[in-house]
Order: structure tokens, then sequence, then C-alpha cells
């Protein structure tokens, strides 16, 4: 089996005999059904966001009204319609070796669908355009020929170091734990991106703020200036704003566009500055001063995370060099002045090898932590 499937994507991605007019129709039938997933994506996203408000009223209502005041709040219902449009004058490799393989398993793709819950609008937020059973084919594709290519990797390696059959058979077992990883990788892999996607927008969200309010001061419109932000150097926040710019060329709303964004971006910055231009639109105001005051405010957020950040680094420093430098030294010197005093170590070499290890391992998982708990300014 692993043979035919290799060679399937070698014939595949030799294959040579496609017209162009074939690849335009096949990628824009897998456009047409990106957009009708990504559209159903956004529906879900939005009812399950008018439902939590809807909840979230009630429960204030009814506070309200044990002290006999009656406020009613007026929500707007949408029907959000999302189409993007890419333009791809070639087709990369990358691209064709994930249709090849996307095509070669999508008959199996159905097996991990319960697997991949919610994999559709994951892939929303992720901005990734794929339809989610190409997704998932892919995704269990992959799995398996890394799966069965580790196997095969871990048989060779074990049995000339073990020297016999059990040795294969170890290698051959140790595949299905990297084709569960791989599988489990390509699961989580929408959700990390949407909350890198997310950090990289709250870093150029102050500056980009104070441009569109340098803009509106200047007498621009609203619309004017997100376009001007698109076009800027933003990095995923320029990208969601054209995004934006294209909804609402579409036929969608100001209000729309925002909220949809704040359903692929998970900032508070965007939250409070979307709250303020969609209530200047609706009552007026002085939009420019209020985009400003907003930048401060977030600016001010996040040098604030960096201080305590660099606060938490002073103490935490302090406990690494102890952990890595001073624990082992200690360790071994108590060790050999016992073995001085006993004519011999107290424990086997091989027990010291494992302490280091130990504390290698500790100091390996402290700079992950140290990196996790980074503040993304």
């Amino acid at each position: 089996m692993p043979e035919n499937i290799l060679l399937k994507i070698i014939d595949r991605l030799g294959e040579k005999t496609l017209t162009e007019a074939e690849r335009a129709y096949r990628r824009a039938a897998e456009l047409s059904l990106v957009f009708r997933e990504q559209d159903e994506a956004a529906k879900t996203l939005l009812e399950k966001r008018k439902k939590e408000e809807e909840e979230r009223k009630k429960a204030l209502e009814d506070r309200l009204s044990k002290i006999k005041d009656a406020v009613i709040f007026e929500t707007e219902e949408e029907e959000p319609e999302l189409l993007i449009e890419r333009e791809e004058l070639k087709v990369p490799f990358s691209a064709r070796l994930v249709n090849v393989i996307s095509d070669i398993f999508s008959k199996y793709s159905k097996a991990p669908a319960s697997f991949f819950k919610d994999i559709q609008e994951d892939l929303y937020k992720a901005n990734i355009i794929m339809p989610a059973s190409k997704y998932i084919a892919f995704s269990f594709g992959i799995s398996i020929i890394v799966g069965i290519g580790s196997a095969v990797l871990f048989s060779i390696l074990l049995g000339s170091i073990i020297g016999n059959i059990s040795g294969w058979l170890l290698g051959l077992v140790l595949g299905f734990p990297t084709f569960l990883f791989v599988l489990m990788f390509c699961k989580i892999y929408p959700r990390s991106k949407v909350k890198s996607r997310s950090d990289a927008f709250s870093r150029e969200l102050p500056f980009a703020l104070r441009h569109m309010a340098t803009q509106l001061t200047s007498g621009s419109g609203l619309l004017e200036t997100m376009r001007s932000v698109s076009q800027s150097d933003y990095g995923v926040l320029s990208e969601e704003f054209r995004r934006a710019i294209m909804e609402i060329e579409r036929g969608a709303t100001v209000e729309e566009a925002y909220e949809r964004m704040n359903l692929r971006i998970d900032s508070p910055g965007l939250k409070k500055a979307s709250r303020q231009i969609i209530s200047t639109l609706r009552t007026g105001g002085n939009l420019a001063n209020t985009l400003k005051i907003i930048a401060e405010e977030v600016a001010t957020e996040m040098r604030m995370k960096l201080k305590d950040f660099i606060q938490m680094l002073n103490t935490f420093s302090m406990m690494y060099m102890f952990i890595v430098v001073v624990a082992p030294v200690l360790i071994t010197t108590l060790i050999i002045a016992m073995g001085i005093a006993m004519g011999g170590l107290p424990m086997p070499p091989q027990m010291m090898w494992l302490l280091y290890i130990v504390f290698f391992g500790i100091s390996l998982y402290m700079s992950f932590m140290v990196k996790r708990f980074e503040p993304k300014v």
C-alpha cells in the first residue's frame, strides 16, 4: 500500500496534461466551495454570539427587574456574506502537493470528520482558504505518510541498534504514535494560527489607530481611511482591513465588516475601537480624537504588560540560575565529598547522568515557559 500511494503521488506531481482551462475550472469550483463553507462558518459564529448576547441580556434584565428598571436592547439581525478574491498566477509546489494528497485520501476523509469538529469555523478564523473536507483529507493523508515513513525509519534504526526482530517490531509500533501526533497537530494548527494572527494584529493596532486618526483629521472619510490602512505595511492588520474593504464592496455594511473582523481576531483593543467606530457612525462625534485615545490606552496596556514581564523575568532568572547552575554544582560537590569520606561514590554514575538529564529537562521547560509568557508587543 505505501508503494502504491508513493507511485500515485509521483504520478500526480509529474502530470503535465491538464490544460489551463481545466485548472482554472477546478480552482474556481474549489473557491466556490470555500466561500460557501466560510459563509456558513460566519453565520454559525454570529448565531452563537447572538445567542450569548441574548443570554447576557436576559440575565441583566432579570436583575434590573428586581429594582423595577426597564432596559431594552435592540439588536440587528445579520446575514453575513463572505466573498474573498485571490489571484493566483502560478500554482506553487506546496499547493500541488496538497491537492495530490487530498485527492488521494478524499474518500477516507469521512472517517476522521468527527475528530475535526468545528474545523470549518477554525479555517474561517485562521483565513485558510481551503474547504473543510479537503483539509481533513490532507491532514489524514499527511499523517499516514509521516506515520509510515517514521515506522520504516525507526525500524531500520532500532533494528540495527538492537540487532534482532524485536527492534524492527518496536520501530513499526512507534509509527502509530507519530501518526496520532501529526493528526493532532493538523487539528490544532488552525487554532494556533488564529492566536498568532490575533497577537500580530494587536501589536500593530496602536500604530494603525493613530494612522486612522491622522487620516480622519485631514478630512478623509472612514472608508478611505480603512483603504489607506489596508494598503500600508501593518501585516495581519492590513490583511484584515483589505478583507473588510472587500466585504463592504460586496454589499456588507461597515458594522457587519467590523463584526466579522471581531469574529476572526481576538483583540480587546479591536473590540473597543470597533464599538466606538460603530457608535460614531450611528450618533456622530469626533472619531479622530476617540481613536487617538484608544491608541494611547492600547499602547499603555502593552507597556504595562512588558513592565510586568520584566519584573517577573528578574525573579525567574534567579530561579533559573539556581536550578541550572547552582543546584547541579552543589549536588556534584556533595556527592564527591561523600565519596571521599565513604571511600566510594554513594550512587552509581548512571544515577548522576539521570540527575543531569532531569536538570537539563527542567531548564528547557523553564525556557519554554518564559517564551510562552512573553508579551507580544
